[in-house]
């Protein structure tokens, strides 16, 4: 989607991108209509029962990871398109194709989130936040480069959402008395954090930040979220009372 619109918005004009946008939401909409199949009404949970459930340390811990882990990407995604054009040296026409080996990534990183999360959910969920920090640190070395600089972005996408299914996967398993809000939620902290991530990444321009040490900026919002996953899991370590 992300390339599909840089390409659109270059050649027709950024509004072109909001038209295809209302038009995939109409054939999403018809889609959804025709094939998803009608499903019994649930157990009614009074609203206040649900919301109890945020009280919970467990469920708070896993909405910070996940927007943690949303600011972290897109305080140097946001601006992806400067750096390779300032710092890599590629013209604009490029960044669709890079943007495009970033999104290849992130589908094989959503898939083998998905088998992390089968496999041991709270490890996966901190080496993970350990290689994140790595691949930012990493990628202020190669931006100057591009091929290494492109690889390096395959990786970064790939690593990054990997941490996306495992951290949805434990909101709803620590909210297990309310998991539609809880999961409805854990979205809102990831676009919160989508949205925390780039007035950051703004925020460290306007202060002198150059573009490429926007990656230092990233790393330490992912070291929040390491911090975070630690505690979590020693707290599910911990003896029942």
């Amino acid at each position: 989607g992300v390339p599909g619109g840089t390409a659109l918005g270059q050649a027709f004009g950024w509004r072109s991108t909001f038209f295809v946008v209302v038009a995939l939401g109409l054939v999403a909409t018809a889609a959804i209509v025709k094939l998803v199949p009608r499903q019994p009404a649930p157990k009614a949970v009074p609203l206040a029962g649900e919301f109890r459930v945020l009280l919970r340390g467990q469920v708070l811990l896993g909405m910070l990871m996940s927007g943690v882990m949303s600011g972290s990407l897109f305080a140097t995604y946001t601006y992806i398109a400067p750096i390779l054009r300032d710092v890599t040296g590629l013209p604009p026409s490029a960044t669709t194709w890079v943007l495009l080996v970033f999104g290849v990534g992130t589908t094989i990183g959503v898939l083998a989130g998905g088998r992390l999360a089968d496999w041991k959910l709270m490890p996966s969920v901190i080496v993970t936040f350990a290689a994140i920090i790595a691949i930012f640190l990493v990628f202020y070395v190669t931006s100057p480069s591009p091929v290494a600089a492109i690889a390096t972005i395959f990786l970064w996408g790939g690593i990054n959402f990997a941490c996306g299914a495992p951290l949805q996967v434990r909101v709803v398993t620590m909210a297990r008395d309310a998991p539609n809000l809880a999961s409805t939620l854990n979205q809102s902290a990831f676009n919160l954090g989508n949205a925390g991530g780039a007035w950051i990444g703004a925020s460290a321009l306007t202060m002198g930040v150059a573009y490429r040490e926007l990656t230092f900026v990233a790393a330490a919002i992912a070291a929040v979220g390491l911090v975070a996953a630690i505690v979590s899991y020693s707290m599910d370590r911990r003896p029942a009372p």
